[in-house]
């Protein structure tokens, strides 16, 4: 399927689109929905230089396919799409059912551009908060009266007070949006890190491969190395090196393998590696800690 970036604003009579640049608006670009009675066609895979997507599924659901990954998206959920991200519905059609998205410029903050009525630092803020939004999280009935009242100001005029109007509205929508996620912070931690600490323990012989843990998490890597930090207040690779060497203290407490065995269980290429990590972690070598376990540990 072909990459592309051009935004569709075509309108039919089970899909209405809003084109805010004809307005002359540098921020909120889109905003669409449709409300299918019957599946449609595949949506392409394609991209949006610069452009942040937050789609909402108010009935029914869908699969999206982010660069190689599946989605399901259930009603009254959210889903994000980040800047420059290859994303479209893969094999699966488009579902029946009613589906908002609204696409904004994220490089509408640079130079000293406004966001929506806000300026300076706080349309800087809105940028960095909007740009920490999870991948897929729930939201609430707010939103669809929201956006619904945005495509009825719009349909009646384009005066600057009905603009005004308009702006207040997004505002709220996007406000009710970055509350919903952040009211799901703790449980989406737990979830992530749940899939991240399984995905560790089922690959414990294998070395660290970053995308794969970004991939549990649903995040791109670049996200995923900020989200992992500001979470667990460690890096990815340490967390799991981290890992790997508990595990290891747990293998050299029973007795039962080498040390060069209990590197090669663990994942590291050598033993000398294995050594060189196992002691910026405990402050000993694993010779000394298993000598230091004494009696709980068989001598080999």
């Amino acid at each position: 399927m072909a990459k592309r970036t051009a935004l569709d604003i075509h309108s039919t009579a089970e899909r209405h689109i809003i084109d805010f640049r004809q307005w002359g608006w540098k921020d909120i670009a889109v905003l669409g929905k449709y409300h299918y009675k019957q599946t449609r066609s595949s949506l392409d895979a394609h991209s949006h230089q610069h452009m942040l997507e937050i789609c909402f599924c108010s009935k029914g659901e869908q699969v999206y396919k982010v660069n190689k990954t599946l989605y399901k998206i259930k009603g009254g959920e959210l889903f994000v799409t980040y800047p420059g991200e290859l994303h479209g519905t893969g094999e699966f059609p488009e579902e029946k059912g009613e589906m908002y998205w609204i696409i904004i410029n994220m490089d509408a903050t640079r130079n000293g551009r406004r966001f929506l009525h806000f300026d300076g630092k706080l349309a800087a803020e809105w940028k960095r908060q909007l740009l920490q939004l999870p991948r897929h999280f729930k939201g609430n009935s707010k939103l669809k009266t929201t956006l619904e009242q945005v495509f009825q100001h719009h349909a009646q005029n384009s005066s600057l007070l009905h603009q005004i109007h308009v702006q207040h509205l997004l505002a709220d929508f996007l406000l009710s949006v970055i509350s919903c996620s952040q009211s799901a912070t703790v449980r989406r931690i737990e979830e992530r890190m749940d899939k991240i600490d399984a995905y560790i323990h089922d690959h414990l012989d294998e070395p660290a491969v970053l995308p794969e843990l970004a991939a549990q998490a649903g995040l791109s890597l670049s996200r995923f190395k900020t989200w992992f930090k500001e979470a667990t207040g460690t890096t990815p690779l340490d967390y799991v090196l981290k890992y790997k060497i508990q595990k290891a203290q747990e293998a050299l407490l029973k007795g039962k393998l080498s040390i060069a065995g209990i590197a090669y269980e663990t994942g590291f290429q050598n033993a000398q590696y294995f050594a060189t990590v196992f002691k910026r972690f405990t402050g000993l070598t694993p010779g000394a800690y298993k000598q230091r376990a004494g009696g709980n540990v068989k001598k080999s």
